[in-house]
């Protein structure tokens, strides 16, 4: 993660893995992390309430549930907290309690478990923050139509009863990445509805995904149809383990007729050509610097995009809606036993990381062009990096004036070099569907 210029790690840790049994508390994962972290790198631990015997929902992974003894609870998080010593600046309670999937209880206890939660981080890590758990874009537009009003009805109660017990709102931006300054204010404006004003963090984003393109939706009906029915609840994941094994019906027809999908949907499928691989990674690519800057400029300073690897080793078969969904993202692959072949889109995140290091404020400027988007990303001790692009697939010529003594260069996210041409201190800048960083030749890159 560092050799992609990367100080903040956000990973999961389930009751399970900590607790097994009543009473046996096993550290090997908890220490493994801590004996890695060093100074100046920030820790973010999400605690789920996975357990075989001490949650309503016996799993060992998902969903997590309500603890059976709310102090069992208390002495399990207390022991986790205390063990951490101080080390980890974040603390989560669930991932995003509003999806059954991933936590099958009622708003009460989850309030319940949250007090709690807090309680003892405050107590046992003062320094540290607390992270409610994460909403996702169908809990904040519900209104629109577009989300789910039960998720949103969830969250309102979430926000209002439990404002005094966390610190951090976390958003998780799924979707179209032009609604993520539309899904900051909306998250703003509720939790001023409750006087909740806190700050919002964004603890897991990427894209796309398959259903991002208008031409793949008649294709994946009966796919979205089974993977509404995962998240709802409705269809359980074999004792409650990740289901790389599983195939699903939806799934084994999709590939059957593969050679007659569009390529937008072939590219996210196993084994795809070669082209299809490469035009699915420039997406990725174009998209993780998009959506981050979107999110910078909306005021979000801490951002964690999902996600680093695959979840294990051997994921098994691919006939499955979580593989076709999410298995895009991962950064990096296992090379043996251990994370260590880069992907394209880590290439383009380490690229991005080195040009926003120590970003303290994002300017918008107007390139008078519709859908063109400049941006000017002011960094502590540092010349400013410029990036732009353009929404629609096309390239065009804007022009910005060059603050800086040294001359512009160009490289874009997919690190092509792109020349920039400097005139009585105006810079004209090849703007297209690819995003463009500007820096200053001879500056801290």
């Amino acid at each position: 993660m560092r050799s992609l210029g990367i100080d903040l790690v956000r990973i999961n840790l389930f009751w399970s893995q900590i607790e097994p049994e009543p009473g046996r508390f096993t550290w090997d994962v908890v220490d493994a992390f801590l004996d890695q972290l060093e100074d100046g790198d920030e820790a973010w631990v999400t605690v789920c309430s996975s357990s075989p015997w001490a949650t309503q929902q016996a799993t060992r992974f998902l969903p997590s549930s309500p603890a059976t003894d709310i102090d069992d609870y208390r002495r399990f998080v207390t022991e986790l907290v205390r063990r951490c010593g101080g080390a980890i600046r974040y603390w989560q309670c669930e991932n995003e309690p509003c999806v059954p999937l991933l936590w099958e209880g009622k708003v009460d206890e989850y309030l319940s478990q949250l007090i709690v939660f807090s309680d003892v981080v405050r107590d046992s890590a003062p320094g540290s923050l607390v992270v409610l758990g994460g909403a996702v874009p169908a809990a904040m537009f519900a209104e629109e139509g577009s989300g789910n009003q039960r998720w949103a009805e969830d969250l309102d109660r979430i926000i209002g009863e439990g404002r005094d017990h966390f610190d951090l709102f976390d958003l998780h931006p799924y979707g179209d990445p032009y609604a993520i300054p539309a899904l900051i204010q909306a998250s703003k404006a509720l939790l001023a509805a409750h006087g909740a004003h806190k700050a919002i963090v964004v603890g897991e984003h990427n894209g796309p995904m398959p259903p991002s393109f208008p031409e793949n939706l008649p294709y994946l009906t009966d796919v979205l149809t089974e993977h509404r029915r995962v998240f709802l609840g409705q269809s359980r994941l074999v004792d409650g383990g990740l289901d790389f094994d599983r195939t699903t019906p939806a799934m084994v027809d999709l590939y059957d007729c593969r050679d007659q999908l569009p390529p937008t949907l072939q590219m996210f499928m196993a084994d795809c050509s070669a082209d299809l691989a490469a035009e699915r990674d420039r997406h990725l690519q174009e998209e993780i610097v998009i959506r981050t800057v979107l999110l910078l400029a909306s005021g979000v300073e801490r951002v964690a995009c999902f996600q680093l690897a695959p979840e294990a080793r051997d994921t098994g078969s691919r006939l499955n809606i979580r593989s076709l969904m999410f298995d895009a993202f991962a950064l990096m692959d296992y090379e043996g036993g251990d994370i260590g072949r880069r992907r394209p889109q880590a290439d383009t995140y380490a690229l991005m990381a080195a040009h926003l290091a120590d970003a303290h404020t994002v300017l918008h400027h107007n390139p008078g062009r519709p859908g063109t988007y400049l941006y000017e990303i002011q960094r502590r001790g540092r010349s400013s990096t410029f990036v732009g692009w353009s929404r629609v697939n096309e390239t065009a010529h804007i022009t910005c004036p060059w603050p800086f003594r040294g001359r512009p260069y160009g490289i874009n996210a997919l690190g092509e070099n792109v020349p920039i041409r400097l005139q009585r201190g105006v810079m004209r800048m090849p703007i297209s569907s690819t995003p463009l960083l500007v820096g200053e030749e001879g500056g801290d890159r």
